[in-house]
């Protein structure tokens, strides 16, 4: 496992959504991040490809942690997602995300999706700085 900043830490202990999806986070440092999940059945559509929904998951939980990274409790202002190729069944997805601008108020990530060595997906969001209610 690679190196998590203690803010991701304690930001995440108590996410229940990490193990709803399956979600791991292996990295969350300096502005970047890497997350997995490996799709499973219950994660299909009618086409036998995982729902899009699963890709955008775990696109957003790399985004969320490597903009934490930069921007404490930064809160989603937009995000979007390209589909590059299906998914199916076992295969693990692995979203890197990489910080591009951040300025203390908001913050721009970047972030590929992978399955094995193909690029499945293509995803920008932007945060913003956000106060903890």
């Amino acid at each position: 496992m690679g190196h998590i900043d203690p803010f991701i830490l304690q930001l995440t202990a108590e996410e229940p959504v990490l193990q709803w999806y399956g979600l791991t986070i292996v990295e969350a440092h300096d502005g970047v991040a890497t997350v997995t999940l490996t799709v499973t059945p219950a994660q299909l559509n009618g086409n036998r490809m995982a729902h899009g929904g699963i890709a955008f998951a775990v696109a957003d939980q790399a985004f969320a942690m490597a903009a934490n990274t930069v921007l404490h409790y930064a809160a989603t202002v937009d995000a979007g997602i390209q589909y590059l190729a299906p998914t199916r069944a076992g295969d693990v997805l692995t979203a890197r995300a990489r910080t591009t601008y951040h300025d203390g108020k908001r913050a721009v990530v970047d972030v590929e999706v992978s399955a094995d060595d193909r690029i499945v997906a293509l995803f920008r969001g932007t945060a913003r700085a956000a106060r903890r209610g």
